[in-house]
């Protein structure tokens, strides 16, 4: 995705961070907004998946925690 407004007003207009471990993650346009089709804004209007592509993020962290030792 494209941010070139910048609507956060961040420095460099930086989106997102990451710690060099992969372990610590920030990120500003908040996946976890977008998780269901009826959090898009245009839901009513477009043929949208059951799930929104927020919840990716979420579904691909659950995925390493399982498949990792700690």
């Amino acid at each position: 995705m494209d941010y070139p407004a910048n609507p956060n007003g961040a420095e460099d207009a930086i989106a997102g961070i990451c710690s060099e471990t992969g372990r610590i993650f920030g990120l500003m346009p908040h996946p976890e907004a977008y998780s269901h089709r009826t959090n898009h804004p245009r839901w009513t209007r477009e043929d949208l998946p059951e799930e929104g592509m927020g919840l990716a993020l979420f579904k691909n962290a659950a995925k390493f925690l399982r498949s990792s030792e700690f």
